[in-house]
């Protein structure tokens, strides 16, 4: 990692506490407070400096970000040239629950207001975050995360800056994304970069299959089995109708309309799909999409294991770094490890073990007594 050259950008008071900050995040059990990161990272200094680094710390965090996106996006397009793989943009969001406070708090959370949650299927209290990975085979890389500010950019236009942020690349490049996000503006940021689109769609879009125009749920309950291909995505059998022309939101694409395989062809059980590039068969688009999958599981091991969502400072400020830093500490898992969140999390507690036993030897073998180690390692 010397030659991320963080030195050029950060004051070494900077890097020390990006430091600290990253050892604490990836501890075993970070519950997501700065207790945790001033007690695992054994910070000398008191834990207030870590609050303050956030809160009013003389440093731009915008150098982390432009650091990870250009980690990410190397080693995903050197991953795709190795491997003649396509480069995939992940695009999603995610809420980051809070507890909603009284109207007597006089130091309330900022930023925070209601947001819908995929997982829960209802509205929570809290923040939202967009993210953006970068994929290339099995190699996952964390490449941008924004705060979602009700006063501020919609989350379509932080999907919009995050897709532009993505260098242009002489591989294939596909924007993967649910149904929330291919709006006419992402669509046209994409097609802009060189970008194609896969992504899921709501079936009340319009569509005109022989110039008539329908939504997709009302053409639907037209169809029947000799109208769809069979195709197999893994283990899973679907009944596809497939159709190419024009939509509400694009002049030609390639649109979808699935089943699984058996279960009939209740509109109210189609899935829809989108895509812009429409050489593409069936299968490969499907097997495609089925790729943003990465970000579901990469959102469940920020929050499980990097307390992605259980950060407890309070000004936006603080907020975002704090997320910039998780960005940054998720990049340096996935890096160390090939592309692997996860096993890159695992091989860190690893490597923590090792460090702490080797210091303690070390300390016995120079004379140090028993509680001088245990007062050292905060545990006397």
């Amino acid at each position: 990692m010397a030659e991320w050259k963080l030195p050029l950008y950060f004051s070494k008071p900077a890097l020390h506490h990006i430091k600290h900050f990253v050892d604490g995040m990836l501890s075993t059990g970070f519950t997501g407070t700065l207790t945790d990161i001033h007690r695992e990272s054994l910070q000398e200094r008191d834990r207030r400096t870590l609050s303050h680094f956030l809160t009013h710390g003389n440093w731009d965090d915008s150098h982390l970000k432009r650091l990870v996106q250009r980690v990410a996006f190397q080693q995903t397009e050197a991953c795709a040239r190795r491997e003649g793989s396509p480069v995939f943009v992940i695009l999603d969001d995610t809420v980051c629950e809070k507890t909603k406070p009284s109207s007597q708090a006089t130091h309330p959370i900022q930023g925070a207001s209601f947001q819908h949650s995929h997982l829960r299927q209802r509205h929570v209290y809290g923040h939202a975050v967009v993210q953006t990975l970068l994929r290339s085979g099995d190699q996952v890389f964390p490449f941008a995360t924004a705060r979602y500010d009700p006063q501020g950019k919609s989350k379509i236009e932080l999907a919009g800056d995050m897709i532009q942020a993505v260098p242009m690349s002489s591989c294939r490049t596909y924007v993967l994304m649910d149904s929330w996000y291919p709006s006419a503006s992402v669509l046209q940021t994409c097609a802009e970069r060189g970008f194609h689109v896969i992504s899921g769609l709501k079936t009340n879009r319009i569509f005109y299959p022989q110039g008539i125009r329908q939504s997709l749920k009302d053409f639907a309950s037209y169809i029947s089995k000799t109208d769809t291909d069979l195709v197999t995505i893994g283990s899973s059998d679907y009944r596809v109708y497939r159709y190419e022309g024009k939509l509400n939101v694009v002049e030609n694409a390639a649109l979808l309309l699935c089943w699984k395989d058996g279960e009939g062809f209740d509109p109210k059980h189609m899935k829809a799909f989108l895509s812009t590039d429409v050489f593409l068969s069936n299968v490969e688009i499907l097997s495609y999409y089925s790729k943003r999958w990465a970000i579901e599981t990469y959102f469940r091991t920020a929050k499980v294991q990097l307390a992605m969502d259980r950060y407890q400072v309070r000004s936006v400020q603080a907020i975002d770094r704090y997320l910039t830093l998780l960005l940054f500490a998720a990049l340096c898992c996935a890096y160390r490890s090939h592309g692997s969140l996860i096993d890159g999390i695992h091989g860190f507690h690893l490597q923590k073990k090792h460090d702490m036993i080797e210091y303690i030897f070390n300390q016995a073998q120079r004379g140090a007594t028993l509680e001088q180690i245990k007062t050292r390692l905060r545990v006397a």
